[in-house]
């Protein structure tokens, strides 16, 4: 199957490159080769790992064995407390809905788009119209899956830094535990696709939009690494998860819905290169990790981000703040998946001199002074995603004003996750 996909990738993306090439038709620079190869170099005895980064990971422990900084420490006990919560929480299965899918299996995963709501017009509430940026909570509801893999994905997360920074070996057996019953038990498994994510009741059963649900996936093939390397997953399961993950990618690719979500011109059609990305480099497939990278490089930063630094797409919409910090997030992710193949998405530039980098700086221009947004914001300026993604680019870059830029909103992100995987910031 691995065979298949990488044979499968090189075609879908020269129609992919058509498609998207009509939006943009933007020069490349050819990029600077970057100084490793992350996960072509990973060393036995490390956990194998694509965002997150083990050197850093080292360091927070190094620093919390020590006690060198007071906000690292501040950080961990606030992991520890959601630690200790979540040993008390799931597990969570997508056979545990209260709905059946249209396929009739409830190992088929199943959610409801969040910003459309019944029909006031109808007697039966169909077909359900959309307000942007409103969540209804039927899309929170036991019908749907998507608050469980939410709950699975922070969960496993947590619990597989706590147990690395802290040696406690309860918390890495509950999250290898949440990752069997999703994943690797036959009775509650999901399968892996997406069919039916964000149906939309009396207009769709399913849409590629619906992709962007599983994005939660990216943070649970890295807490994989972890666990694998602290003992608690064997190989045979990782190689199982593996195959998992091929077959979801192979999906991607391959079914209508993905080719939907590829088409994409906003976030969703970067957070679907992200994915195939890093489920592509976790099942060893680094050629399809490359070809997405070249992806973003070539449709992704041109399309999204103009010459000053802007997001024209987030910014139309009702959360424009909340939506820049959550694609910003998504050019991030990228950018450390880069440097496992050595592509410094860090600092490429197109012609137009547009690049990751400057879509940081304008929205990092407006630290301490968020009444300056002039753009949309309905809901108020949570600050969680920026101050991380301030954190990341320091950790990236070395700059020091970014340090400076994230200092506004340390006290607000007091128990932050971030401070933990990106420590450089708070140990200078």
């Amino acid at each position: 199957m691995k065979t298949m996909l990488t044979v499968l990738l090189p075609t879908l993306m020269i129609q992919a490159s058509i498609a998207l090439s009509k939006e943009s038709t933007v020069e490349q620079k050819s990029e600077v080769a970057f100084s490793t190869n992350r996960c072509l170099e990973h060393k036995i005895g490390e956990p194998n790992l694509f965002i997150w980064n083990h050197e850093n990971l080292s360091v927070t422990k190094n620093s919390l064995r020590i006690s060198s900084s007071y906000e690292l420490e501040k950080s961990h006990k606030a992991l520890l407390k959601r630690a200790d919560r979540a040993l008390t929480e799931g597990p969570y299965s997508v056979v545990f809905k209260t709905s059946l899918p249209p396929s009739g299996s409830k190992h088929d995963y199943y959610s409801i788009a969040p910003y459309w709501w019944p029909n006031p017009n109808t007697k039966s509430g169909l077909p359900y119209i959309q307000k942007d940026g409103e969540r209804n909570p039927e899309s929170k509801s036991s019908a749907s899956d998507r608050v469980p893999l939410s709950h699975l994905s922070n969960n496993v997360s947590t619990l597989a830094l706590a147990s690395y920074f802290s040696d406690d070996k309860r918390y890495a057996k509950k999250a290898s535990e949440l990752i069997r019953v999703w994943f690797l038990d036959k009775k509650t498994r999901m399968n892996p696709n997406l069919n039916y994510a964000q149906a939309i009741p009396g207009i769709t059963t399913g849409r590629g939009i619906g992709i962007i649900d599983t994005y939660s996936f990216v943070q649970i093939v890295d807490s994989i690494g972890v666990l694998g390397y602290l003992g608690q997953l064997t190989t045979r399961e990782v190689e199982t998860l593996k195959q998992w993950f091929t077959e979801y990618t192979l999906w991607l690719i391959t079914s209508e819905h993905g080719k939907e979500e590829r088409r994409k011109s906003n976030n969703h059609g970067l957070y679907y290169d992200v994915q195939v990305a890093i489920f592509s480099a976790f099942a060893d497939d680094f050629r399809a990790l490359r070809a997405m990278i070249d992806s973003v490089k070539r449709y992704r930063i041109p399309g999204h981000i103009n010459r000053k630094g802007q997001m024209p797409h987030e910014l139309k919409r009702t959360r424009s703040f909340h939506y820049t910090s959550y694609t910003l997030r998504g050019f991030l992710d990228a950018a450390d998946l880069g440097e496992c193949v050595g592509e410094d998405l860090w600092n490429f530039k197109t012609k137009r001199g547009v690049g990751i980098k400057l879509a940081i700086d304008y929205q990092a221009d407006f630290s301490g002074n968020l009444g300056n947004w002039r753009f949309k914001e309905i809901g108020s300026f949570d600050t969680k995603s920026f101050y991380s993604n301030l954190l990341r680019a320091e950790d990236a870059f070395g700059d020091i004003e970014y340090k400076k830029k994230a200092l506004h909103y340390r006290q607000a992100n007091s128990d932050s996750l971030s401070k933990l995987l990106y420590p450089k910031t708070l140990l200078e």
